[in-house]
């Protein structure tokens, strides 16, 4: 008897020291997790007030901007550093919906500098409509700047936890109430919708967003199709469960807003919005810690070929690519008849540690995307390079 209750409290002694351990172990790998991911938010607002930063400081230089070869410097940098911003935007727990304005913005200044800065190369200036536009982006740039500073000011003084916004997100959204990024954000986008409207050659321009989305012809389908879609793209064995986040259902492209708890951690979430016509993912954005990196960019753009064919996306080519942070930001565009189609863009963000695409913004496509009559070529490719050469 003896014997079998010192086995007995043994066999107690350990289980109680095993699961203290292991409690123990789970506390501080959570707590580690989250101490990473508010230093990554950090980090990332603050990359993006630097970019936003120099973004108006190189706005403010073109009225004085005197050469061809200054302002080919000055439009590159406004392209390069709106690009940056606007992908570092979209990596912070804040919804989409809220950073539409925002990131919009940024992409139509980073687009229109673009535009100008194929001109300049060409030799063509600057005419009075553009250079007042251009002064009144500096002006929006500059107040974007200063809320972007009001937040970081915040975060550091403890008022704003960026951990608890990103965990606590359901939670918030089942009780009706608003993440305060977003509050923000929202109010910023209020005044940046009165900035001018931006009409040029580009996929940006405002007489390319306003058409009616393309997907809108498409059947529509019910959230539990939706979820079925959102389980094939994931990985049905991948996922432990879907909620929805949000109860705003889109802008130009009405959608199923899901949040998603992949199986093996419960802290990284997958942000997923589907379109309620024809069930294509318009949003992606996957939280995970991406460590390291083993791809190259080749390898990258090769994945994400390979993806968007998987997932219906055909006839897709490279035309802007960017690394940062163990990440791959490719831009894709659709080709017809050998012919670059510029508003049929899908972005994807790919972790260079195993090629898992973490993020994807699809909307330009499904706005824009048709069969398109392609006109016959007015010269020769031959005769374009040499144009190039002049340039």
């Amino acid at each position: 008897m003896f014997n079998k209750r010192s086995f007995l409290a043994i066999v107690v002694s350990i289980i109680i020291v095993f699961t203290t351990t292991f409690g123990v172990l789970m506390y501080l790998d959570r707590r580690d997790y989250r101490i990473f991911l508010g230093n990554q938010y950090q980090k990332d607002l603050y990359e993006i007030v630097s970019n936003v930063e120099s973004l108006q400081a190189s706005l403010s230089k073109v009225p004085v901007t005197m050469s061809e070869k200054q302002a080919i410097i000055i439009f590159s940098e406004i392209w390069r550093q709106a690009g940056a911003a606007q992908d570092r935007l979209n990596s912070l727990p804040i919804s989409h919906e809220a950073l539409s304005q925002t990131t919009k913005f940024l992409a139509q200044v980073g687009d229109f500098s673009y535009t100008l800065l194929k001109r300049s190369g060409s030799g063509q200036g600057l005419n009075e409509t553009e250079l007042k536009t251009l002064e009144k982006l500096n002006d929006y740039a500059g107040y974007l700047n200063v809320k972007l500073h009001e937040l970081q000011q915040e975060v550091s003084e403890g008022k704003l936890d960026w951990t608890e916004i990103k965990l606590k997100g359901k939670v918030l959204f089942s009780q009706k109430l608003q993440n305060p990024v977003d509050v923000k954000f929202e109010n910023i986008s209020k005044e940046l919708q009165q900035y001018p409207t931006l009409i040029y050659d580009g996929p940006f321009s405002e007489n390319v967003l306003n058409i009616k989305p393309k997907v809108l012809q498409e059947s529509k389908i019910s959230i539990e199709e939706a979820k079925r879609v959102v389980k094939d793209i994931l990985g049905n064995d991948k996922v432990q469960s879907i909620d929805t986040y949000s109860n705003k259902t889109g802008g130009k492209i009405p959608v199923y807003p899901f949040k998603v708890t992949m199986k093996g951690n419960k802290d990284a979430t997958v942000d997923v919005d589907i379109s309620q016509n024809g069930g294509k993912i318009v949003y992606l954005l996957d939280t995970r810690e991406v460590k390291g990196s083993k791809l190259n960019m080749k390898q990258a753009i090769e994945k994400g070929m390979k993806y968007l064919e998987k997932i219906g996306y055909r006839d897709m080519i490279p035309t802007y690519t960017l690394k940062y942070d163990n990440v791959a930001l490719i831009n894709y565009a659709y080709v017809q008849d050998k012919v670059v189609v510029y508003p049929d863009q899908i972005k994807l963000k790919i972790a260079l540690d195993n090629g898992d695409i973490i993020g994807i913004e699809a909307q330009h496509y499904l706005v824009a995307h048709t069969e398109r009559k392609i006109p016959n070529a007015r010269i020769t490719p031959q005769e374009a390079k040499i144009m190039l050469v002049k340039i």
